[in-house]
């Protein structure tokens, strides 16, 4: 799924990793059942760039990016492409980045942290 990169953006694999953990029909429902909303991730790379995805895990638990005017959703993440790497990994918190000012959210804040559980689940690193 090549139409989920974005030049110049770090977390543009981590959304072709959500999108072929998503193609898994059984993280699918338990992540639509989880979070029961439709995402948009608006990143903001180091040359001043932003690109958006739309994860919709309300009704068909799909990734996208978006090319142009942002869709309607129940919430919106805004942050910079390397805090949502370290966020994606694991290495930052959602809750720290958001008091610190390096995440916005606009819309539904309850399922803005029911994603963090959806991002563990598709991790594809090894538990140790």
């Amino acid at each position: 799924m090549s139409d989920l990169a974005a030049d110049g953006f770090q977390a543009s694999p981590f959304f072709k990793e959500l999108h072929d953990g998503l193609a898994d029909n059984k993280i699918k429902q338990k992540a639509i059942a989880g979070v029961k909303a439709v995402i948009v991730i608006t990143l903001k790379n180091k040359e001043g760039k932003d690109q958006s995805w739309i994860l919709d895990l309300k009704n068909d638990g799909t990734v996208k990016k978006i090319d142009g005017s942002l869709p309607k959703s129940d919430v919106q993440l805004l942050l910079k492409d390397v805090d949502f790497v370290k966020l994606a990994n694991g290495k930052a918190n959602g809750q720290k980045l958001f008091m610190n000012g390096k995440l916005k959210v606009k819309g539904n804040m309850m399922k803005a942290t029911a994603i963090e559980s959806v991002f563990k689940q598709i991790d594809p690193r090894p538990k140790l």
